[in-house]
């Protein structure tokens, strides 16, 4: 999987953006060097091919805030080689890009909506993201990106019952971003919130709904009898910490988003994804290791690949 950034424009500023200091934060539009080209495009195609990517993901900034959305989009589309097209947006959407995707025919397209609490939104950004998810529907999934304990997640179970949305979750965990300023969870936090995460599995078991985890959860943020727990609602814990791949509107590229000022050139300088993983392999080998805690290079669960160590950013 490699990331296209389509903008990096994005009319929300939530207070943990993972993305900070690549994202103009609060803004829709301005400088259109900020969004990507059809021609440039065609070369992340290109590279998609060469490195015999399947699946093609979209995000931001906010994806649709691109005035060529909907010929970007298309052009994806045109490639019968990729067998997923996924869309990460905040739910703000605009008129045009909400009605093509709404009205969009090919089965390939899935849209992951970021929602975060009804209360962090003023009153015109609720309604619109009703709107949305009501037009929507069951193409979406839902994603949280959890920054503290003790957040709600009650209002996911709500959104996905109210709108017939697809019954799984994504729950990131919101990383330091090396270099930069955000608000992340704290290492004294992830006691709380793997109990949050537990509460949830219950609360959303009998409503048949799932959740998976994003990279970055180590294994030890969870006592065993919580690991259990998770099991018994159906909940299968992953921990990985692996290059994704960002390609940015200039197509500059760099490993994931908490390593954003890390940038390790331009895609014209790689052939294929795997150039690109293996340059990060070798730069961070003597890190992954070391894990985000003292015990973490002896730990046997790390050993026995059941927890990668935590975010190599906390690292």
């Amino acid at each position: 999987m490699a990331n296209i950034l389509f903008t990096t424009y994005c009319n929300r500023n939530c207070s943990y953006c993972f993305a900070k200091g690549k994202v103009d934060l609060g803004r829709d539009k301005g400088d259109p060097s900020k969004n990507l080209s059809l021609d440039a495009l065609d070369k992340i195609i290109g590279f998609y091919k060469n490195s015999l990517l399947k699946r093609i993901v979209v995000l931001g900034g906010e994806p649709t805030l691109n005035p060529d959305f909907i010929t970007l989009m298309d052009r994806i589309f045109a490639e019968p080689s990729f067998k997923a097209v996924m869309v990460f947006t905040n739910g703000i959407i605009p008129d045009r890009a909400l009605d093509y995707l709404a009205d969009h025919p090919d089965r390939r397209l899935k849209i992951a909506l970021n929602l975060n609490a009804p209360n962090t939104y003023p009153q015109d950004q609720q309604t619109r993201i009703k709107q949305v998810l009501k037009l929507l529907g069951g193409r979406v999934g839902l994603g949280i990106n959890i920054y503290k304990t003790g957040q709600d997640y009650d209002y996911l179970i709500d959104a996905i019952a109210s709108h017939n949305l697809a019954p799984h979750v994504r729950v990131g965990l919101t990383q330091p971003i090396v270099g930069s300023k955000n608000n992340f969870a704290k290492q004294s936090d992830l006691p709380g919130i793997a109990q949050d995460l537990v509460d949830f599995a219950r609360a959303a078991y009998p409503h048949r709904i799932s959740f998976s985890f994003d990279c970055g959860f180590p294994f030890c943020m969870f006592t065993l009898d919580q690991h259990k727990e998770l099991l018994r609602f159906g909940i299968k814990f992953k921990s990985e910490c692996a290059p994704i791949v960002d390609i940015g509107p200039d197509l500059s590229v760099w490993r994931c988003f908490p390593m954003l000022n890390d940038v390790c050139g331009r895609l014209d300088q790689y052939r294929t994804r795997d150039d690109i993983i293996a340059h990060y392999n070798n730069k961070f080998q003597h890190f992954m290791p070391m894990g985000n805690r003292k015990e973490c290079p002896q730990c046997r669960y790390r050993t026995n690949k059941l927890c990668s160590g935590g975010c190599l950013a906390r690292t």
